[in-house]
């Protein structure tokens, strides 16, 4: 058999890792030319690192991450909301929440494959059966085509058409800060939320801090790091210290955008993974976890079903339900939190807080963090 896989960012090249790994040549097409270290932080959370443990990557993805062992929710004056220990919950996992940068976790999955299992700089136009047609016009046959080409797939739009992404109503700056001492405490993460913004920073990797701060804006306004300053300036210590500290050329800004949920996603011999299947807004830190999730389930399914397109249903049956709810439930915490009103900012601030707050909140963790994936 014979799979290619379109699309060299998380979730593509841990599909090609895990399909390799149970002998199944695969070649990924990546239309970049070159593979390099781009992008802020990733949170990886345990359902994530069982995922990477699957690969045989764990140790490695370790070595240059950092764990993550409680997250502080506060006000942009500083006040406190609630504390969520994770502690415990990577206790039931059976595997800790890290963060790492995302070009540290594209340079392991990379550095996992043979060198001439990825081809870069190379642009493909569309598909025929489970043929890729590249725009040379060239043909790559394969007997499975996985479309993992992020959320402006050309796969997913030969199977579903176009469609233009869902606009989630702000825009976020995401910065790398390097030489960071003292400035958050050890292995903890802070979230910070109010007027129409959330700040997030953690630990990632050796001494370097990720960092997001949204902003509800309207889409395509292009923001500058001096905006973003001006969103914190006078919100509590460390968030306003933390942006102007960070070099320029260390943040970027995007719209956040998702889409809608699939009701199928593939035919024949062709499937989607990652964000070509599910694209969801970051609010619960799990895109880059879903497709790492995707990559064994699909190597699992392709290694136990027979024939190959039972084998992929299997694949899309097993994952559509779950991606389906992170996607609407990310969704609707990115209102919640994104609120710009101050009556219903102190309500939802209030609530969380509660004893019923937090066992919701824990309850939604456990979902996340304690899926059982099979083994490959």
């Amino acid at each position: 058999m014979r799979v290619v896989v379109v699309g060299a960012g998380i979730g593509g090249l841990a599909a090609a890792v895990a399909l390799q790994k149970i002998g199944i040549e695969t070649l990924v097409i990546e239309r970049a030319s070159s593979i390099h270290e781009v992008g802020a932080g990733l949170s990886i959370w345990s359902n994530a690192l069982k995922a990477l443990r699957e690969l045989g990557l764990e140790d490695k993805v370790m070595a240059s991450a950092s764990v993550i062992d409680r997250n502080v929710v506060q006000t942009t004056k500083g006040c406190f909301i609630a504390r969520t220990e994770f502690s415990e919950l990577s206790k039931m996992a059976g595997a800790p929440c890290v963060c790492i940068h995302r070009g540290a976790l594209q340079k392991i999955l990379l550095d996992a494959l043979p060198q001439d299992s990825v081809r870069t700089g190379i642009r493909c136009t569309g598909f025929d059966g489970s043929t890729l047609i590249l725009e040379n016009d060239e043909r790559i046959e394969a007997d499975v085509l996985v479309g993992a080409d992020g959320i402006s797939s050309v796969i997913r739009e030969g199977l579903h058409g176009a469609e233009a992404p869902r606009y989630a109503g702000y825009t976020c700056w995401r910065g790398i800060r390097d030489d960071a001492p003292g400035l958050l405490p050890e292995n903890s993460a802070l979230l910070v939320m109010g007027g129409g913004s959330q700040f997030g920073v953690a630990p990632c990797g050796p001494g370097k801090l990720y960092w997001f701060l949204t902003k509800n804006a309207p889409r395509g306004t292009r923001q500058t790091k001096a905006t973003a300053i001006a969103v914190c300036r006078d919100w509590a210590a460390p968030v306003p210290e933390i942006v102007a500290g960070t070099s320029e050329n260390a943040i970027l800004q995007n719209d956040i955008i998702d889409r809608p949920p699939l009701l199928w996603w593939g035919r024949g011999a062709v499937t989607l993974l990652g964000d070509a299947a599910h694209p969801t807004t970051p609010n619960l830190g799990q895109g880059a976890c879903q497709a790492l999730e995707d990559a064994v389930v699909l190597a699992h399914c392709l290694s136990e079903t027979r024939p190959t397109e039972a084998a992929l249903r299997k694949y899309e049956g097993l994952r559509l339900p779950r991606s389906t709810e992170i996607v609407r439930n990310s969704w609707q915490t990115g209102k919640v939190i994104q609120l710009d009103s101050p009556t219903l900012e102190w309500l939802r601030d209030w609530f969380m807080g509660t004893p019923i707050g937090a066992r919701l909140g824990m309850r939604t963790l456990q979902s996340l963090l304690t899926y059982k994936l099979p083994r490959l």
